[in-house]
Formats: structure tokens, sequence, C-alpha cells
């Protein structure tokens, strides 16, 4: 099915001006263009268009999005679960932040003490990270050299190889995949079965900060409310953002309140 510039406008968000210039530089070609010089788009231009959306979501300047397009779907696929992983170490950041402006409000009550370190909770490494397997140089080694040069001690978790990081999405897949096979077996989000799981993602959570119950509240809803999310979770099952969501509200009530 062929959409003109108008339909591809209004289902993705990018302005009539935005798609002009990306054809005129190359970026985003028309499928073809009819007699009265309209131009339409196919699927194979649609998914080019969501790789050009989700580079720039995760920072990269226009100028280095071209060479960073594939066409072979194994390369789309790899670049896509990458982009999987930097939006979701985005989210974890933002929400770092939350609790350090959780901790910074109650120590200015007088609530509670705040070591200096925990003032720069989520501010560390806010920046995109290369593609894996894109070059043979590691941002995480170069990091380190730069900060040690510096005389700045970086976290543990700031420290982690491309290999324990890779390592973690794995246990949080499984995490998805188990969920996803409880949706599948009918139980219910608040089951001891269920709760387990829940259990290994709230773990799997505590490799990058502490939660509190709120914060572990806020992110359950971020799940269901970002579309980033949303269509990740779809790809397992379309009722997953939500059963994990509802799951994550009956343990932050019982296990972190």
């Amino acid at each position: 099915m062929a959409y003109s510039m108008v339909d591809v406008s209004g289902m993705s968000g990018v302005t009539l001006n935005e798609l002009s210039q990306y054809a005129q530089t190359g970026l985003l070609n028309p499928a073809f263009g009819d007699s009265d010089e309209a131009i339409y788009y196919e699927k194979q231009e649609l998914l080019r268009l969501q790789q050009i959306l989700f580079c720039k979501e995760v920072g990269m300047e226009e100028n280095e999005i071209g060479p960073m397009l594939r066409d072979d779907p194994q390369d789309v696929i790899r670049i896509m679960k990458q982009h999987r992983i930097e939006i979701l170490e985005k989210a974890l950041r933002l929400h770092g932040l939350i609790q350090t402006l959780d901790k910074t409000i109650a120590h200015l009550l007088g609530e509670q003490e705040m070591d200096e370190h925990e003032l720069y909770i989520g501010f560390v490494d806010k920046g995109r990270h290369q593609l894996l397997n894109e070059s043979g140089s590691n941002p995480v080694n170069n990091d380190v050299k730069r900060m040690q040069k510096e005389g700045v001690q970086k976290s543990d978790q700031e420290l982690k190889s491309k290999e324990d990081y890779l390592d973690s999405q794995a246990k949080i897949d499984q995490v998805h995949l188990d969920l996803q096979q409880a949706i599948e077996d009918g139980l219910e989000p608040g089951s001891a079965k269920v709760q387990r799981i829940i259990d290994r993602h709230l773990e799997w959570i505590k490799g990058y900060y502490t939660p509190t119950a709120e914060i572990y509240r806020d992110l359950a809803n971020l799940y269901v409310e970002h579309k980033n999310f949303r269509q990740m979770y779809d790809g397992y099952h379309p009722r997953l953002a939500e059963f994990l969501r509802d799951g994550m509200m009956v343990k932050a009530e019982h296990d972190l309140s």
C-alpha cells in the first residue's frame, strides 16, 4: 500500500518540510511519484523513516544518520535492538534523576541525610553510546581512561562492560518472556508465581538504582504510557505492558512501601 506525504506526516509526526528535506538530501527517498508530482511512500520507506526517528531519539545528529541506515533485515534488527538498549538506559537514567530529586528535597526538608556523591547520581554518562559492533573501540573503556586521568572515581554501574550490559539485557528479556508465558497461562499479576518474576525485574532495576515505591510505580506507568516501551512490550504480547505494570504496582505496595 502506498501513502502520500501528507499521510506519512500525519502518522509519524514528521513535518512535510522535514520529509521534503529528507528527500532532497537522499536520507529518505519516496517510492515513486505520479503525473501530478505527488510523491508516495511504501512499507520499505516507512521502515526507513522509523530508523531515522529512532536514531534521532537516541541523540544522533542528522549528518550521522545516513551511514547508520541499513537495508539488510539482520542489520536493521541489530540496530533496532541497540536502540532498545539505549532508550531503556535513557529511561533508567531519568528515574535515577527522579530519585536524586526526591532525596535532595527530603534532605532540604531535614528529613534525611544525603552524602555529597549522591547529589550527582543520574548526571554521569548521559551521552549516547556507540552502536554495538559498529566499531572496534570500547566507549566504556575510553570513559574509564578519561575519568582515571582526571582522578575521578566512577561507580560500578558506570564501569560496566558491553558484555555485562548485554548479559543484563538477556536477563530482562527472560523476565519478559516468562511474563508472556504467565499471561498465556491465565495467571494474575498478583499471583505468587508472577510476583516471583516481578522480584527478578526489581532486582534487575536495582542494578541501576534503588527505587522507592513511588519511583517503581512511576516506572510501571511509563512502560504503559511511553510509545517506545509500548512498542517493545507489544513485540512480546499485546497485554504485557499492562500486565507488568499491574505486577509492579503489587510489588511496590507490598515490598517497597
